[in-house]
C-alpha cells in the first residue's frame, strides 16, 4: 500500500463517495489511472484559462508572467484530444461572461484588494487536529484581501454546457444574468438577502453548504490553507457559476459564508480519511481484517488475477 503525501478536496470527496475507487487511486500499489478528460470537463478548464489570463493581464500587464499567458494555462489544463473543441467553446463562454458584465463586477471587487490578488495558488500545509497534523493541498482560483479586511476566495464552475436541457444554477445567487432577446437581464434569487459585509455584497440568508456541500468542502479547505481558522465566519466565498446548455448560457454569482459547525464537521471527516489511511482501515463499515481482505482482493483483480468461485463470491459480498 502507498501513503499519499496529502489530502485534497478531490480525494476527500472520493473517499466519501466511492471508497473503493479512492483506495485504487490513492492507496493501492496497482493504482487506477484517471479517466481521460471529457468535453464537459474541458470546457470548464478552457473557460478558466481565458478568465485567469484576462484578469492577470488586466491587473498586472501583458506578459508580466508567462505562466498566465492564455496558451500556457490552456495547454496545462486542457488535454490534447479536447483542445481544438475547447479552445473555440471556451472563448465563446468567456466572451458571453464578459458581455454579461460578470468580468466588470469581478474587476471592481479585485480593485479593492490590498496588495496583489493571487491566482492559481498551489498551497500545501497541515491542519492541526487531535489525531495529529493532517497534510492538505489546495489550488484556489483567486484569493485577495480587501481594504476593509475581508479575506476572499473565489472559484469558477461550468455546469451543463454540453447538456441538452437547461441546467439550474445553485440557489441563493446574489445575481443571475440571462440573455433575453440580445439583452442581459439581471435578477436576484428570492431566498437571497443582500448585506454589505466588509465591502462585498453577500447573501446573508443562506450558507454555501446549504447549496452545494461539495463546493463548501472545497472552499473551506482552501480557506484553512490560506490561514483562516477552522470555524471562522469572516471568510467570503464566491462562486461564479456558468450554466448551460451552450445555446442558453446563464451566469449566477454567489457570495456567501460557511457556518462554523459545518467546518467542524468537515474537519471530522478529514480526520477520518487520514486516520483510515494511517491505520490501513479504508472501508470503515467493515472490521479492520475484512477491510484489508477487500483491499487485497481489489489488488488481485487489478493485477489480472483470476478468482476462484469461492473468492469471487466473497468479493461480490464485500462489494455489495
Amino acid at each position: 500500500m502507498r501513503t499519499p503525501k496529502y489530502l485534497s478536496p478531490t480525494s476527500v470527496k472520493l473517499w466519501h463517495d466511492d471508497p473503493e475507487e479512492f483506495y485504487m487511486r490513492y492507496i493501492s500499489d496497482f493504482k487506477t489511472e484517471r479517466m481521460p478528460q471529457t468535453q464537459p470537463m474541458s470546457i470548464g478548464s478552457s473557460f478558466d484559462a481565458y478568465a485567469k489570463s484576462y484578469l492577470h493581464e488586466s491587473l498586472f500587464g501583458k506578459g508580466t508572467d508567462p505562466k498566465f499567458q492564455l496558451e500556457s494555462i490552456f495547454e496545462e489544463q486542457v488535454e490534447e484530444h479536447n483542445r481544438d473543441w475547447a479552445w473555440e467553446h471556451g472563448k465563446l463562454v468567456f466572451e458571453q461572461y464578459k458581455d454579461a458584465g460578470c468580468l466588470a463586477d469581478l474587476m471592481r471587487e479585485l480593485s479593492q484588494a490590498v496588495g496583489d490578488p493571487r491566482f492559481e495558488i498551489s498551497i500545501q500545509s497541515t491542519l492541526t487536529t487531535d489525531i495529529g497534523d493532517v497534510p492538505l493541498l489546495g489550488k484556489p482560483d483567486i484569493f485577495f484581501i480587501n481594504s476593509l479586511g475581508a479575506r476572499v476566495v473565489y472559484d469558477w464552475k461550468v455546469n451543463g454546457y454540453c447538456a441538452s436541457r437547461l441546467t439550474s444554477p445553485m440557489k441563493g445567487y446574489v445575481k443571475l444574468r440571462t440573455n433575453k432577446n440580445g439583452r442581459w437581464v439581471e435578477k436576484q434569487h428570492p431566498h437571497c438577502v443582500l448585506i454589505m459585509f466588509k465591502g462585498i455584497m453577500i447573501n446573508a440568508a443562506m450558507f454555501l453548504e446549504e447549496g452545494k456541500t461539495d463546493w463548501a468542502n472545497q472552499l473551506a479547505i482552501y480557506s484553512w490553507l490560506l490561514g483562516e481558522p477552522v470555524g471562522s465566519e469572516e471568510m467570503i466565498f464566491g462562486i461564479d457559476q456558468v450554466t448551460g446548455p451552450a445555446s442558453g448560457l446563464r451566469f449566477a454569482n454567489h457570495r456567501l459564508r460557511i457556518k462554523p459547525e459545518y467546518q467542524y464537521h468537515l474537519v471530522d471527516m478529514v480526520k477520518i480519511v487520514w486516520d483510515s489511511i494511517q491505520k490501513r482501515h479504508i472501508f470503515r463499515d467493515m472490521t479492520v481484517d475484512d477491510s484489508r481482505q477487500r483491499c487485497e482482493m481489489l489488488d488481485f483483480a487489478a493485477k489480472g488475477g483470476n478468482l476462484s468461485a469461492d473468492e469471487q463470491a466473497d468479493f461480490n459480498a464485500m462489494v455489495n
